[in-house]
C-alpha cells in the first residue's frame, strides 16, 4: 500500500489567525516556545544542542579587532552577538536582530530579538503590511489572552535610503520610526527546528527521568505492605496520631537504611488476622527503561549528526586524539552552512554600519579545533550532562560548576549552562 499525502501529518501547521492579525505557527501558535521547552528539560537535548552552537561559533571571529566593536547602545559586543546568533541557529533554524538607524540612513545599533518572539503578519491586517508582529507571550505561558494592544509593529528589515524613507513616512517622522527586523529564516516561511524529526525522543529522554525521579521521591519503593486493623480512636485525629505513632515505631525497628521500605495499610477488624506482613514484588524499573533511555539518547545524537565520539557515547570507549579530530573535522562540516549564514547576516548588517568597525570587512568565524573541544567532550560527559539537567540548580550556579569542576572556560560554561551571548538565560 503506498503512502499518501492525506495520511503524512505536517510537522508544521501555518494558518491564518485574523484575530491576532497573525500567521500562526503551527495549530497553537507555540511551535518554537514549544521547542525550547522540549529541548531544555532534556539533558541530551540540552547537550546536543549547546554543542551544535558551540561548532557553529568555533573559535569566534577570524578578524580580532572587530569582536571585541560595540554594536548598540547597551553595550553588546560583535562577538556575544554571534555567540547569541549561533545558539537561536542551533534550537530554532532561524534568528533575528532589531537595526536603527540615524537621519543618514545609516546603521547605528544592532539588537538581537527573541527568535520565538516574532509572528508573520496576515494579509488581512492591511494596517501592517511590511510588517513583523512582536509579542513575548505568543505561547500563552503568562496569559491565556493576547494582548493585541501590547503586540509591536516593526517593519521587515531593507537596508536602503528610500525604504527607510517610506517606512519612516509612513510611521509618522523619525521621532516615531521603530526602526527594522532583520528576520532570518530558510526560505523565509517559519522554519522547523534542526532537532524537529527527533523532538519526540527528546521528550521521552526527559519524561524517562521525570518518572524514576517520581519514583525515588514518592517512596513507591516498598518491599513490603504491613497490613494492620483500623485504629480505634475517639476521633480522627487520634486515629491519625495513633498511626503516625506505629510507623514511627516501625521505621525506628527497620535502622536507618532500610526505612521507608515498608507500606502501611489499614483494614476493617474482622476474623482476618489483625497484623500481617506481605512481600512485594518489585518491578526493576531501570532495566525496564535501561533500552529505551540508551535508544532515544543514540536517536538524539543521530539526529544532530554529532560524531558520538564527541559525547564519549560509546561505552568503555573515550576515543583517541585520533578519532576526535576527525570527528571534529567532520562536525565543523556540518556546521559549516551555519557559520556561513552568520557570516553573511553580520557581513549585510554592519556594511552600513555608522561608525566602521570592521574595515577589513572580514566577518568569517574560524573552525573549532580539537584542543578546544576536548575540554567537555571527554569522560566527565555524562557528569555535564548531570550538572545542566538539573532542575535545582540555576544558570549561574551551573556555570560555576562547569568551571570549578571540569575547569572550562566563561565562553564554554555559557553556553553549556543556557547563559546566551547577551547575558541573559534561555
Amino acid at each position: 500500500m503506498k503512502p499518501t499525502l492525506t495520511k503524512v501529518e505536517k510537522r508544521i501547521s501555518v494558518r491564518e489567525n485574523k484575530t491576532d492579525g497573525i500567521l500562526n505557527y503551527d495549530i497553537d501558535n507555540a511551535y518554537p516556545q514549544r521547542v525550547k521547552n522540549i529541548v531544555n528539560a532534556s539533558g541530551t537535548g540540552t547537550l546536543c544542542t549547546n554543542l551544535f552552537a558551540k561548532f557553529i561559533f568555533g573559535g569566534g571571529f577570524n578578524n580580532k579587532d572587530f569582536y571585541k566593536q560595540i554594536v548598540n547602545s547597551r553595550g553588546l559586543t560583535a562577538d556575544k552577538l554571534a555567540r547569541y546568533t549561533a545558539r537561536k541557529l542551533s534550537l530554532f533554524n532561524g534568528c533575528a536582530f532589531h537595526v536603527n538607524y540615524n537621519m543618514n540612513y545609516q546603521v547605528i545599533e544592532v539588537n538581537p530579538i527573541p527568535f520565538e518572539h516574532i509572528r508573520f503578519v496576515d494579509v488581512s491586517d492591511k494596517k501592517h503590511i511590511g510588517m513583523l508582529a512582536v509579542y513575548d507571550d505568543w505561547g500563552r505561558e503568562r496569559s491565556r489572552l493576547i494582548k493585541r494592544d501590547d503586540i509591536d509593529y516593526i517593519d521587515v528589515y531593507a537596508n536602503n535610503p528610500d525604504a527607510i524613507e517610506a517606512q519612516v513616512q509612513k510611521a509618522g517622522g523619525w521621532k516615531n520610526y521603530k526602526g527594522q527586523i532583520l528576520y532570518s529564516t530558510p526560505d523565509n516561511e517559519y522554519p522547523l527546528a534542526p532537532a524537529d524529526s527527533i523532538l519526540e525522543d527528546i521528550q521521552t529522554d526527559s519524561k524517562s527521568k521525570i518518572f524514576k525521579f517520581r519514583n525515588i521521591t514518592t517512596n513507591f519503593m516498598a518491599s513490603h505492605f504491613v497490613v494492620v486493623d483500623e485504629f480505634e480512636g475517639s476521633d480522627d485525629k487520634e486515629k491519625d496520631e495513633q498511626l503516625n505513632d506505629f510507623i514511627e515505631n516501625l521505621n525506628d525497628f527497620q535502622g536507618s537504611e532500610d526505612a521507608l521500605k515498608m507500606m502501611v495499610i489499614q483494614k476493617k477488624a474482622g476474623s482476618e488476622n489483625s497484623f500481617d506482613i506481605k512481600k512485594v514484588d518489585i518491578q526493576d524499573v531501570d532495566k525496564l527503561y535501561e533500552y529505551t533511555e540508551q535508544s532515544v539518547r543514540d536517536n538524539i545524537i543521530r539526529g544532530y549528526l554529532i560524531p558520538p565520539v564527541l559525547l564519549n557515547s560509546v561505552p568503555g570507549k573515550l576515543g583517541t586524539s585520533k578519532e576526535i579530530e576527525d570527528a571534529t573535522a567532520y562536525f565543523n562540516g556540518v556546521t559549516y552552512e551555519s557559520r556561513l549564514l552568520i557570516e553573511e547576516l553580520f557581513t549585510e548588517l554592519f556594511k552600513n554600519f555608522a561608525t566602521p568597525i570592521n574595515s577589513s570587512n572580514d566577518y568569517s568565524l574560524i573552525e573549532l579545533k580539537p584542543s578546544i573541544t576536548s575540554k567537555i567532550e571527554s569522560e566527565y560527559s555524562q557528569k555535564v550532562i548531570d550538572i545542566i539537567s538539573n532542575k535545582d540548580l540555576t544558570p549561574i550556579q551551573k556555570k560555576s560548576s562547569l568551571m570549578i569542576i571540569f575547569k572550562m572556560s566563561d565562553q564554554e560554561a555559557n553556553q553549556l549552562s543556557g547563559i546566551d551571548g547577551a547575558g541573559t538565560t534561555n
